[in-house]
């Protein structure tokens, strides 16, 4: 089949959750289809990296979102009524772009990946496409909302609206939706019941995340010990996750084990992640090469979200390096029974330090049982399977439907 691929972020590098889901995606996608991607960038950084997915793709349109022309969308967004994420990744370029490759090339399907490329394939119906939601992100928007005081609250709850109807008409519109967990489904088929909406896990490369393999340097070494959080820092749940850490649960680990020290791995850090490294027993590294060795030197990885949806890859990650894991309730709810088992998880600052501490005061608990664990789960999934068989389903249930229409045109 040939393949239409839209993905509101280049998908390379897989170095954060979204990226590394389509990227794996796209590459299990090409191994069996000719896949055309069409994509927008927004770290200048990833302009080079284009070169990198034509080993993968047919041909591969690559665009810098316009930090200018993106706010004003956004912001002509909520005087016509729709929704901000949408007006955000709208470009004319984009949309000529796309529309120039449906009319000049046969595409067997569209996969979109994210709800903000869904518009520019709206005027195509008659094509079979599937919406890879990945989690219900009208529901983040809610959930930002009552983090968020004043003006920021209101848009933000004004958005989770908007984006919901939004995603309710993709669901009827497209011919399967799939999201990461099945909480996100039964989450999204209680908003939208009718729809055809179905769980595609995370994949995660077992083989690359082998502790075994990955040495820790001694600039690493001279952390220790310390807790560590990882990822893209400039995302406001993450902030939000480690500046309640920092406030909340990090002094009552320390009452107990003074010289701990919090590292916080990520791109991008905040003004307001910046400020938390004035404290000389937090480290912020900014972007990090190879995440690896971070996880490897730790004693305990925590994820402590009070804002989240779908799977923390941050989790995954750290249990398949045999990481132990504290997690918030919200953050570990998305995990299926046979993964939650693996980690503590706690709804209380005072319960979560002391999980914490636990595991810093017993640091023999690395027995692989973790590793294993995750990885028998994700084998058994057999994930690029699934993805092959929702296409083709896809793709047959649609020329089924042409046929027919064609039947009763001709009655």
């Amino acid at each position: 089949m040939r393949i239409l691929f839209l993905a509101h972020r280049l998908p390379y590098p897989p170095n954060k959750g979204d990226k590394i889901r389509s990227f794996w995606e796209l590459t299990t996608l090409s191994k069996r289809h000719d896949v055309d991607l069409f994509c927008f960038y927004d770290d200048p950084q990833d302009q080079c990296q284009s070169a990198n997915l034509r080993n993968y793709c047919q041909s591969c349109y690559v665009e810098p979102i316009s930090a200018i022309g993106s706010r004003i969308h956004a912001a002509s967004a909520l005087v016509i009524g729709q929704s901000l994420s949408t007006a955000f990744f709208y470009s004319e370029t984009m949309a000529k772009r796309i529309a120039d490759a449906i009319q000049s090339r046969s595409y067997d399907l569209v996969f979109v990946f994210g709800s903000s490329m869904a518009q520019y394939v709206e005027p195509w119906p008659h094509l079979p496409r599937i919406l890879d939601l990945v989690d219900v992100d009208s529901d983040k928007w809610t959930q930002y909302s009552s983090r968020s005081r004043g003006p920021l609250s209101w848009l933000w709850k004004l958005e989770g609206r908007r984006l919901q109807r939004y995603e309710s008409t993709l669901v009827h519109a497209f011919s399967n939706t799939l999201v990461c967990t099945e909480a996100e489904a039964q989450l999204l088929r209680s908003k939208v019941p009718n729809g055809r909406i179905e769980v595609l896990q995370n994949w995660l490369d077992m083989e690359y995340y082998r502790p075994e393999t990955v040495p820790v340097p001694e600039k690493i070494r001279s952390l220790q010990p310390y807790v560590i959080f990882t990822g893209t820092m400039d995302y406001f749940p993450n902030i939000d996750a480690v500046q309640f850490f920092c406030r909340e649960v990090l002094p009552l680990i320390r009452s107990q084990v003074p010289k701990l020290r919090f590292v916080i791995a990520g791109r991008n850090p905040s003004a307001h992640v910046m400020r938390l490294a004035e404290d000389p027993a937090i480290e912020v590294t900014g972007t990090v090469a190879d995440i690896r060795p971070y996880l490897r030197g730790a004693a305990v990885a925590i994820a402590p979200m009070r804002i989240a949806r779908g799977v923390q890859n941050k989790i995954l990650e750290a249990l398949a390096m045999d990481v132990p894991v504290v997690a918030s309730s919200v953050a570990a709810a998305a995990l299926p029974q046979a993964l939650g088992l693996l980690l503590a998880a706690e709804a209380e600052p005072r319960l979560l330090a002391a999980r914490a501490v636990d595991h810093l005061l017993d640091p023999a608990q690395r027995t692989g049982i973790k590793r294993a664990a995750v990885k028998r789960y994700i084998e058994a999934l057999d994930l690029p399977s699934q993805l092959e068989q929702f296409v083709r389903t896809a793709a047959a249930e649609q020329t089924t439907r042409a046929r027919e229409d064609e039947v009763e045109l001709m009655a």
